[in-house]
């Protein structure tokens, strides 16, 4: 059972009192006598209460999906309720008190609607670069873990190797092994081509034990070929090492 829902039902039952009581509040303290400027106050505020619904529906579908409160949301919510604020401020002062001109009133209440709305944007952009990075920074560092886990399973194919070389074979994978271990598994977004390299290489040498394994009697200058695909993830791991060293 989904426990949003009945929350949503909520405080849209909420909203929707808000939205009448808006009306009827707005008609009995007078603003209605300028008709003009009851438009534009009664639309300026119906929007800033429905931005606020919307955002309300907006963080109580992320407060599921996320550990803690990101700074991003509270960032939104403090814009939106200094606009709510503004809104009825400026209604009060221009409209009621100095009875601005329906074209300037309307055109300060814009003013302060594409300010807000700049502003949000602004912080949906930069939470979204900002998300956008830190995923790939996990996906970096998951593919490190998943080439050790690639690396764990070759050397464990190897053991099964019915050859007198057998032995040596699984020396050489756990050295290549041992390196990615002592390897910092921190990464960042400007290493995944090389750590894209490192896992085409190691799928290269999955693919030349499988070879050993399904042959009964390996080719001549079995040894030279897979000391050079270990010689290569060796020299690619080395270089991502030298790339997140500078970085830091």
């Amino acid at each position: 059972m989904n426990r949003k829902k009945p929350y949503t039902g909520i405080i849209t039952v909420i909203y929707a009192a808000v939205v009448a009581a808006t009306v009827l509040l707005l008609t009995m303290l007078g603003f209605s006598e300028n008709l003009p400027r009851f438009v534009i106050t009664l639309i300026a505020v119906l929007i800033a209460e429905s931005v606020i619904f919307g955002y309300t529906l907006f963080w109580l579908k992320r407060a599921g999906s996320v550990s803690g409160t990101p700074p991003i949301l509270i960032s939104g919510a403090f814009i939106i309720a200094v606009y709510a604020v503004a809104v009825v401020i400026s209604a009060v002062f221009l409209d009621r008190l100095l009875g601005l001109p329906s074209f300037w009133y309307a055109a300060v209440q814009l003013l302060i609607l594409a300010a807000a709305g700049g502003c949000l944007a602004l912080i949906g952009l930069y939470g979204w670069n900002a998300g956008a990075q830190e995923h790939k920074e996990q996906q970096a560092t998951r593919s490190l873990f998943r080439q050790r886990k690639e690396l764990a399973e070759i050397k464990r194919a190897a053991r099964s190797w019915r050859h007198a070389e057998a032995e040596t074979l699984v020396k050489r994978i756990g050295r290549v092994e041992e390196a990615f271990t002592y390897s910092d598994p921190v990464s960042s977004p400007s290493l995944f081509a090389t750590e894209d390299m490192l896992s085409q290489q190691i799928a290269l040498l999955r693919d030349q034990v499988e070879l050993l394994l399904s042959s009964s009697e390996p080719g001549k200058g079995w040894e030279a070929q897979l000391q050079g695909i270990i010689g290569d993830i060796e020299a690619t791991l080395q270089r991502r090492n030298r790339e997140l060293a500078a970085l830091k």
